[in-house]
């Protein structure tokens, strides 16, 4: 009996730390995206950029859906929000999200470094959110983007201004409008309501 009895506090114990620990990670990761919506502010950047119920828009390098589910909630159940990227991981667990949580209208697209393969063209918009910086061939995949935007449609960056931060694995606002230059864009729009970031609108010249 009292090997039993050892046995289930144990039990409880290790059911009582993994619980603890569980909640002690929610809270993290709750924490954590209260400081990046504080930062980044993305429901003023949506209003900002445009994005509308009814749209159809595209995310290149979406990542691990930061910003995908804020654009699937704002353009509504009956529209979609294509989330590309080359990293399946990542999308694998957009994929887990959506399965858990009942969203229907986000799609996953694994991409190539020089063509993000969105499966529609007539994209309204396609945002690109803390992602561009880390592109191995940038000018080229802009390029090819073009085909997949609708006539008038836009191409937005959202990205970390590295002469506020120093850091400069990331593009200054100069470098950005020089790159898309490059691949045909012209600047649509420059906001700077945000205080350590570049939020930038660029469409086909």
């Amino acid at each position: 009996m009292r090997k039993r009895e050892s046995r289930a506090v144990v039990t409880r114990l290790v059911a009582c730390a993994v619980v603890t620990v569980l909640a002690a990670v929610t809270a993290a990761g709750a924490d954590e995206n209260a400081r990046r919506d504080a930062r980044l502010q993305p429901e003023r950047v949506m209003d900002a950029i445009g994005i509308r119920p009814g749209m159809v828009v595209g995310e290149a390098g979406a990542g691990r859906r930061y910003f995908t589910f804020k654009l699937a909630r704002r353009v509504g159940p009956s529209e979609k929000v294509y989330a590309n990227d080359i990293d399946r991981a990542a999308l694998d667990h957009v994929r887990q999200v959506c399965r858990d949580d009942n969203i229907g209208n986000v799609e996953t697209v694994v991409g190539e470094v020089e063509d993000p393969l969105f499966p529609v063209t007539g994209l309204e918009v396609v945002v690109m959110v803390y992602a561009l910086h880390d592109f191995a061939r940038p000018a080229a995949f802009l390029e090819s983007l073009k085909k997949y935007l609708k006539p008038g449609g836009s191409v937005v960056i959202l990205d970390q201004d590295p002469d506020i931060s120093g850091d400069h694995h990331f593009l200054t606002r100069e470098r950005l409008v020089a790159l898309f230059a490059e691949s045909g864009y012209e600047l649509a729009r420059d906001e700077r309501f945000l205080e350590k970031d570049v939020l930038l609108v660029f469409r086909p010249s």
